[in-house]
C-alpha cells in the first residue's frame, strides 16, 4: 500500500534560506561561501522530502529579503493564486523567503490570497549569538 503524498509547490524567492552552507543541513554559515541554491537544488539536498510530499517548485525571484516590497508581493499573491485556481491538486504552497522581511510579505499574503488552502512563508533561522 501506497502512504498519501500531498502535492506541495514551493516559491522561492531568494534570501538566507537559498544561501549554503558547508553541509547540506546548515543553513547558518552560509555567509562564508556566499553562494545560494534554486529551489530545485536545495531539494536534491533534502530527498527525504520526497517521503512526506510531492513537490512541485519554482523560483519567482532570488533577492534579499531587504529587496522585497509591493511589486513582489504582488507578483508573489498573483502567482500562488494562479496556482490555487489552476492546480486544484496542490494543498497548500510553501514560499522561502530571506528573514529580515518575512512577516512583511506573510502578512500581505494573508490579506491577499483567495483560499482556504494554506500558504506557509519560511525562512532560514540562525541560532542565537
Amino acid at each position: 500500500m501506497t502512504a498519501f503524498r500531498p502535492t506541495v509547490r514551493i516559491i522561492g524567492t531568494g534570501g538566507s534560506i537559498a544561501g549554503v552552507g558547508p553541509n547540506r543541513l546548515d543553513y547558518t554559515l552560509y555567509p562564508e561561501l556566499g553562494q545560494h541554491l534554486t529551489i530545485a537544488q536545495s531539494l536534491k539536498r533534502i530527498p527525504e522530502v520526497d517521503e512526506v510530499a510531492r513537490v512541485r517548485s519554482e523560483d519567482l525571484v532570488s533577492v534579499g529579503s531587504t529587496a522585497i516590497g509591493p511589486g513582489e508581493w504582488l507578483r508573489l499573491s498573483r502567482r500562488i493564486n494562479q496556482v490555487f485556481q489552476e492546480e486544484g491538486d496542490v494543498a497548500g504552497v510553501v514560499v522561502t523567503h530571506g528573514t529580515a522581511t518575512l512577516e512583511e510579505t506573510a502578512y500581505f499574503l494573508h490579506l491577499t490570497i483567495k483560499s482556504a488552502r494554506p500558504v506557509v512563508v519560511t525562512g532560514a533561522m540562525r541560532p542565537p549569538t
